[in-house]
């Protein structure tokens, strides 16, 4: 008697049910469409006199081929685990997921702790086992929907690359406001992108370009934060600020990964001078070339290149080993007068057992100026026209000089 009346309240025990809506962009059509579903379902729920309501969970403009990043998804699935849901209620397949392994692992791990979930559009209950293979079917047909949608997007993303349509919303760029056409418009922190490129291209370091830009009132994109030197080399970097635009710099991403898909096949397409920059071409050339020397700088082993530094830095380099020579101060012997003078040694002189590194010659400033000045024919020293024409001063093993002219020099 005792244990059938055990057995009777455990029948009679209210099922705990919950629902999960879920729709892919936030458009207001979207968010009303939720909004919708979350009610439909709160009614249905509250209605069941055997159900017990559970809570509504939703995402709001979360593509379905992925679960990681749908908070709620993963919200529902952590409770539905921890014992707080009996029951889960979801429109369809798709609305769960689009990825056949997450759609099938997550309904599996639901399955193993007694939790049903019911697909309404394909009238399937996930503990019924008979309903398996139309499951793994129907899932299968979801994800192949999904890679469908995909291809026809960035088919039709191509098309419009192709006929050089573009567009930009408001808050995305710096300095630059959409118009009704979504093309870029200058808006009143234009001034933040000029102050930069002046800035940069009169020499001043990353850092400190972020430094000065920002005690001037200068921010970034959004939350008015201040600059950072990553914000400053990728405004640096972006053609929108010369009047240009490369459109699909890099592959689609993968529908499923959404990341860069290393295997496909794209183009890119540059269109110059297509709407009002904010920069002129002079300019951008002249942040492109620094930015390009500078890399190389960082490649061959040459630190920051402060705005004061000697202008032998970064251009004066070891013939045998490639690293970059470096200006050092040296002093005279007492019998010698006890002076200082200045040189110039391979950085990686120092380095090796016992200090006993690269054996390039060292060679005093005063002699090796004079030995570029013969190089290039000069009567004496020119440090513009030294800086107008070298690329690079190659120092060899017996002390001799090789001078590598600028292309536009040569």
């Amino acid at each position: 008697m005792i244990v059938r009346q055990i057995r009777r309240r455990d029948h009679d025990k209210k099922k705990k049910v919950a629902a999960y809506c879920r729709v892919s962009t936030d458009k207001a059509s979207q968010e009303e469409s939720l909004e919708t579903q979350s009610a439909a379902y709160d009614r249905l729920i509250r209605s069941n006199p055997e159900w017990e309501y559970a809570g509504i969970y939703s995402d709001e403009g979360k593509s379905a081929t992925s679960a990681k990043h749908r908070t709620e998804f993963q919200r529902m699935i952590a409770d539905a685990l921890d014992g707080k849901i009996d029951i889960i209620l979801v429109k369809s397949i798709s609305r769960f997921s689009r990825n056949l392994v997450d759609c099938q692992t997550y309904v599996e791990q639901l399955r193993e702790k007694g939790v049903s979930v019911r697909f309404e559009r394909e009238n399937i209950d996930s503990l019924n086992p008979a309903s398996s293979l139309m499951f793994s079917l129907l899932a299968a047909i979801a994800q192949d929907e999904s890679r469908s949608i995909s291809e026809n997007v960035k088919w039709g993303i191509s098309r419009r690359y192709e006929r050089g349509e573009y567009r930009i919303n408001n808050n995305q760029v710096l300095g630059y406001d959409a118009d009704e056409d979504g093309r870029p418009v200058p808006n009143e922190d234009a001034w933040i992108v000029q102050m930069i490129f002046r800035l940069f291209t009169e020499g001043t370091s990353v850092r400190e370009v972020a430094e000065l830009v920002t005690a001037a009132g200068g921010h970034g994109l959004r939350g008015h934060a201040p600059l950072s030197s990553q914000t400053i080399r990728y405004i640096l970097k972006n053609e929108i600020y010369v009047g240009d635009r490369v459109l699909q710099k890099q592959a689609p991403v993968n529908y499923l990964t959404k990341k860069p898909d290393p295997q496909a096949e794209y183009k890119t397409y540059h269109l110059q001078n297509v709407h009002e920059p904010l920069i002129d071409r002079e300019t951008w050339e002249k942040a492109q070339s620094l930015l390009r020397r500078r890399e190389l700088d960082r490649e061959a082993g040459v630190e920051r290149i402060r705005a004061d530094a000697h202008f032998l830095y970064g251009r004066l380099f070891c013939a045998q080993c490639g690293a970059p020579y470096k200006r050092r101060t040296f002093r005279e012997s007492p019998a010698r007068g006890g002076g200082s003078y200045k040189t110039w040694c391979c950085k990686e002189r120092g380095k090796g057992k016992a200090g006993k590194g690269c054996t390039n010659p060292i060679l005093r400033e005063a002699e090796l100026l004079e030995a570029i000045a013969r190089k290039l024919r000069m009567e004496t020293f020119d440090e513009q026209a030294f800086l107008r024409t070298v690329e690079k001063v190659l120092v060899q093993e017996d002390g001799e000089i090789l001078i590598e002219l600028l292309s536009n020099a040569a």
